[in-house]
Parts: structure tokens; C-alpha cells; sequence
């Protein structure tokens, strides 16, 4: 049967022409409350480190960091039997250009990704149900690959990675979403292969356990929540 009019998921099909282009549109209330919130917590972090002894530093990192190897001694467990860190860790970074390199991304792909959720309470939920899987999926991934090592993952660009995919997604169908997060995979593909030689800071794995349940799952996200 062909189907006429919209999607009814609100994601445009494969070969469909985008509806306007992905930056077009502002960010949705839930985007800018979560850009809010990690803008809030860096403030309180950089406040207590510059003016105080970095005691919300120390909260921050005990609440919100995913650490693997040695580190897992070196930092108090933390709360819900050491789960918190696979939710908390996007509201913490290491400094603010970190911050602000991670809510530039969520504002500019969050306008996308949160539009076939409709507005609203359903709508708003669906989203930060989304936002915070893939956050999960990216610290999962990121303990699994560096178990034995001593690491430490914080930073919003976990889930971010799935926004980027969603926001293919959203403007392009299938296609646009592989155009857009392919490049991305290929990316920290290479960041993979490059890590043992350079050693470098970028949490790559977590990127891609985000973008992956970003591609796999958005669609179920927007078909299960979105306001009809």
C-alpha cells in the first residue's frame, strides 16, 4: 500500500526531500532545560574550584563519573549501588570549553531530534527518555572497553552522539541519519585505532555506544511517545 501525507512517527522516509533544513527550527523547552542544567552544574563546579576549597567538584565527580581500573579505588563508590554515574555523568565536564562544545551540539541537533516528539508533557518525557538511554548506552560501552584501565568518562557528548543520529532521523529518514552519523562513526573508529599509540582524552567509546542506540532506537522512542 503507498502512503500518502505525513509519517505518522513524524520521521521523514528514506529519499523523502527534508521538510527545512536541520538548524532552522529553536530548541524545544526540554532541550534548553537540559542545556540549562549542565550550564548550571559547571557554574557550581568552577564557582567552588575558583572561590571555594572544589568541594562541588568532588560531589560532581563522586555522583557523576564512570571510572574504570585503579580509579574505581581512588573515588568513593557512588550512590544507587554505583549506578548514578550512567545517568549523572552528562551533567559534568572538565572545564568549560568541554561544556560549551557539548551544549552548542545539544542545542543545535536537540531542535531536530526533539521535533516528532510533539510538545507537552509526553512529548518532553520521550525525549529526555531518549537523551538519557543513550547516555546510558555511551557510559556502558565506555566501562565495558576500558574495565581493566584506569579511566574516568564524564560529559554530555555520550548521549549528544545519539542526538546527532535522531536528528538524521528526524529531517531525512533512514538516510539522513546515516549521513549525518556515519561520518561521526567513522570518526571515532579511528580514534579507536589511534588510542593506543596517542593515548588521547577523547572518550571515542562512549561516543559510540551513544550513536549506535541513537541509530537503532530513535524511531521506537517517537513512535512509543510522541502527542498525537
Amino acid at each position: 500500500m503507498n502512503q500518502t501525507g505525513p509519517d505518522p512517527t513524524g520521521i521523514d522516509q528514506p529519499g523523502r526531500p527534508p521538510r527545512a533544513p536541520i538548524f532552522t527550527q529553536g530548541p524545544s523547552p526540554v532541550v534548553l532545560a537540559l542545556a540549562a542544567a549542565i550550564l548550571l552544574v559547571q557554574t557550581l563546579v568552577w564557582w567552588s574550584t575558583v572561590y571555594g576549597e572544589g568541594f562541588m567538584h568532588g560531589v560532581a565527580i563522586w555522583l557523576g563519573a564512570v571510572r574504570t581500573g585503579t580509579m574505581t579505588g581512588q573515588i568513593p563508590p557512588a550512590p544507587v549501588a554505583g549506578l548514578s554515574p550512567y545517568l549523572l555523568h552528562v551533567f559534568v565536564h572538565f572545564g568549560w570549553f568541554h561544556t560549551l562544545l557539548n551544549v552548542g551540539a545539544l542545542i543545535a541537533f536537540g531542535a531536530a531530534a526533539a521535533r516528532p516528539f510533539g510538545g507537552g508533557f509526553k512529548g518532553g518525557l520521550g525525549f529526555l527518555a531518549f537523551f538519557f538511554v543513550c547516555g546510558i548506552a555511551g557510559a556502558a560501552l565506555s566501562k565495558a572497553v576500558h574495565w581493566s584501565e584506569p579511566s574516568i568518562m564524564v560529559g554530555a557528548s555520550t548521549a549528544i552522539s545519539g542526538i546527532l543520529a535522531a536528528a538524521g532521523w528526524a529531517y531525512g529518514g533512514r538516510a539522513g541519519m546515516l549521513r549525518i552519523a556515519l561520518p561521526w562513526l567513522g570518526i571515532n573508529v579511528a580514534l579507536a585505532v589511534a588510542d593506543p599509540f596517542f593515548n588521547h582524552p577523547i572518550a571515542w567509546a562512549g561516543h559510540l555506544g551513544g550513536l549506535v542506540a541513537g541509530m537503532a532506537l530513535y524511531p521506537l522512542f517517537v513512535q512509543a511517545f510522541r502527542r498525537r
